[in-house]
């Protein structure tokens, strides 16, 4: 990390220090919040009837200590983000099952396309390789072949029959 610059407060503090200090009070004012927000919970529970063992939400939460970041003014989410929208955004059944439908139609025909497009390309590999083994045959068919008599045959070694028989 590299050198910070700091310059003097009139008060003999500098900058950096100063910056310190505002973030320590306003972290130790939210944990001040927190701590009232569960003492109240605590009374809040001490009022509720002794007819069961529920407890108000307030009363489960936790005291939380001073967030990683130092954002101490984040507050807690409590509700997911989908049900904070308002009831007339949100479409209703019947509009989310021809939604669900108009998905799956367009899933198939996505399928069906990749399919045909592998099946293009088998097809076109399989014709390259029919094309290739034509050309090896018409070229051994073109070649020139010598005669060889029986007798030279059985003197040669198999090593020079492997060797005639490839050329």
């Amino acid at each position: 990390m590299g050198p910070v610059a700091a310059t003097t407060s009139p008060g003999g503090l500098t900058s950096v220090q100063s910056l310190h200090n505002e973030q320590v009070n306003t972290s130790q004012n939210a944990m001040g919040t927190e701590v009232q927000a569960a003492e109240n919970a605590g009374e809040t529970q001490k009022d509720l009837p002794t007819g069961g063992e529920k407890k108000t939400k307030a009363a489960i939460e936790t005291v939380r200590g001073k967030p990683v970041s130092g954002r101490a003014w984040k507050v807690t989410q409590t509700k997911r983000h989908s049900a904070m929208r308002p009831k007339m955004l949100r479409p209703g059944w019947v509009k989310q099952q021809e939604d669900r439908k108009k998905r799956e139609i367009v899933k198939t025909i996505e399928k069906e396309l990749k399919d045909q497009k592998i099946a293009a390309k088998q097809k076109k590999r399989e014709e390259e390789k029919e094309r290739q083994k034509r050309k090896e045959e018409n070229e051994k068919r073109a070649e020139v072949v010598q005669q060889v008599s029986a007798a030279k045959l059985k003197r040669m070694k198999k090593k020079q029959l492997r060797q005639l028989r490839k050329q």
